[in-house]
């Protein structure tokens, strides 16, 4: 294994223009991404949501996570290089959470950067006619990752574990480029009878594994299917290649009903059990969930089994997350075979109601059409009945629902929701809708730890932070709040707006400051976050 700090100057050598500024050096490589993208023969994705020059950004982020020691004298440092080299903004918290979920040491050495393989790309490609060093970009953007990864670790202090993972990377991303007769060559070999995508020896075992058998499960790059399966390596050029927007999770979308765009019934339970606070929520809906499946299998059976009513009423103040559930309850009788999509409608009084005589009916037969197959869900459902005015139109809409879901009670769902009191007189102001709806979920007010979890979830899911003072002031404001609210009190949407007014002052208190680094950009301090 060759120590980096030998390798470190190898590719500058056999390169004609050599540079130490590693800023230079990455800002060039990602000129040449932009390049290598727009060319017509390019084998980059035309309608890929990342450009290729962010993805390879994204690939030099997670090497350095690669590369990260968590015993680095001085992370912050290291963290401000790669704001400053990359042009993004990461805060040292996050980029310990980025290294935990997505920089795992035992995948780094089984795929290669996907941004690479572009490069290589460019460069075994029979169109690509250069002079200089630019005859191999692929070699210059291995010379970019080593000299950023030797900057990058000497920050922190080069240990032995950091410089044996820098070697073995490095020479991992020479080994593939090697394998297409890049180094050393000054014309590339285009005779498609010899040559499959510029690479000779494709019987050589080049050090690097794609198997698609081999168990190995890497979510940084997943290729596409010219995957020979028995030799463990890439097939034909275009094949080689995933789409970007698979990378990592960003998965293209795909048509309603298709099994990649749905999760199953246990991702959907667990998603539902992820959610902050609404453990007695949680606990009917599970119990929902098993009363079906035992149905389901005791019809299976033959076994005489009693109808049950599947409509829910969602009771308790705003702000609880009522949607939230609706919409993955939804899902969760989709894939219990109780209605045919599982897609939710959402509507309150003025999408069912219309002003003149038999116009309501008609509005609201429609939303229940666009809700068949799924489930309706009607918001402050009470604001139907009730209404002073002499000619109100509400009651037609209640009489609508009620027949439709009697005639389509095989594959439409309806919840309605709002205060708890007003619910309650609602279903009872009608026997249609007392029989109906005979399942009440109760929706509690958050806690003040609760919605400290919520303001703290916010500030990760958007690259912000609480410095110690900031982060006592919420856990208590949030506390009394909790306590000692009005009447219109909306749980986590009085976060979320406190949230975003905390945004607002830091901002106007960061524009005034004469140095603005990412720390300043990130962190929510005391004055911040007073109201």
């Amino acid at each position: 294994m060759v120590d980096p700090r030998i390798l470190v100057r190898k590719y500058h050598e056999e390169a004609d223009m050599i540079t130490k500024d590693i800023t230079k050096m990455i800002n060039t490589c990602l000129e040449y991404a932009d390049d290598i993208a727009n060319k017509p023969e390019s084998k980059y994705p035309r309608n890929s949501r990342m450009s290729l020059r962010n993805l390879l950004k994204d690939d030099m982020l997670t090497f350095f996570g690669y590369l990260y020691d968590p015993a680095s004298d001085d992370i912050e440092a290291q963290v401000n290089f790669i704001n400053r080299n990359l042009g993004i903004i990461i805060t040292v918290q996050n980029f310990k959470r980025f290294v935990a979920d997505r920089c795992k040491p035992e995948n780094f050495l089984k795929s290669v950067p996907q941004s690479l393989m572009y490069f290589v790309a460019d460069d075994t490609s029979p169109a690509s006619k250069r002079t200089g060093y630019g005859i191999a970009l692929s070699r210059y953007l291995i010379s970019c990752f080593n000299d950023a990864g030797v900057e990058f670790v000497a920050y922190g202090g080069i240990s032995d574990r950091e410089a044996n993972r820098l070697a073995k990377y490095i020479n991992m991303m020479s080994e593939y480029v090697k394998s297409f007769n890049v180094y050393g060559s000054e014309t590339l070999n285009s005779d498609s009878d010899k040559v499959s995508f510029g690479r000779k020896n494709t019987d050589r075992n080049h050090g690097y594994n794609h198997d698609v058998n081999s168990g190995y499960n890497d979510d940084r790059i997943s290729f596409g299917g010219g995957i020979n399966r028995n030799s463990g390596r890439p097939g034909s050029a275009g094949d080689a290649f995933a789409d970007p927007d698979a990378i990592r999770g960003r998965a293209l979308d795909t048509a309603p009903g298709s099994s990649r765009n749905e999760k199953s019934l246990e991702e959907l339970q667990e998603e539902l059990n992820s959610m902050i606070g609404l453990e007695k929520v949680k606990t009917n809906i599970a119990s929902l969930v098993n009363l079906i499946k035992v149905k389901t299998m005791r019809d299976k059976l033959g076994f005489k089994t009693p109808d049950i009513s599947l409509h829910l009423v969602f009771s308790g103040n705003p702000g609880t997350g009522k949607t939230t559930v609706a919409r993955l309850l939804a899902k969760i009788y989709h894939q219990l075979g109780v209605v045919s999509h599982g897609q939710l409608v959402e509507v309150d009084r003025a999408g069912l109601v219309e002003g003149y005589v038999g116009q309501t009916a008609i509005k609201t037969s429609e939303v229940i059409d666009s809700a068949m197959g799924g489930v309706l869900f009607i918001d402050e459902a009470y604001t139907l009945t009730g209404q002073k005015e002499s000619e109100d139109f509400g009651q037609e809409a209640v009489d609508t629902l009620l027949k439709r879901m009697e005639d389509n009670r095989d594959d439409l769902v309806v919840i309605v929701a709002g205060y708890t009191k007003e619910m309650n007189k609602f279903i009872n102001s009608n026997p249609g809708l007392k029989s109906r709806f005979n399942k009440f979920i109760e929706f509690p007010d958050y806690t003040g730890d609760e919605m400290y979890q919520i303001f703290t979830g916010m500030c990760n899911s958007h690259d912000y932070n609480l410095d110690k003072e900031a982060d006592a002031h919420v856990k208590e404001y949030l506390a009394d709040l909790a306590q000692n609210h009005g009447e219109n009190f909306a749980n986590a949407r009085e976060v979320r707006n406190y949230f975003e007014r905390s945004i607002e002052r830091q901002a106007s208190r960061v524009v005034k400051e004469p140095l603005i680094d990412a720390s300043s950009l990130t962190t929510f301090k005391l004055a911040d976050v007073m109201e």
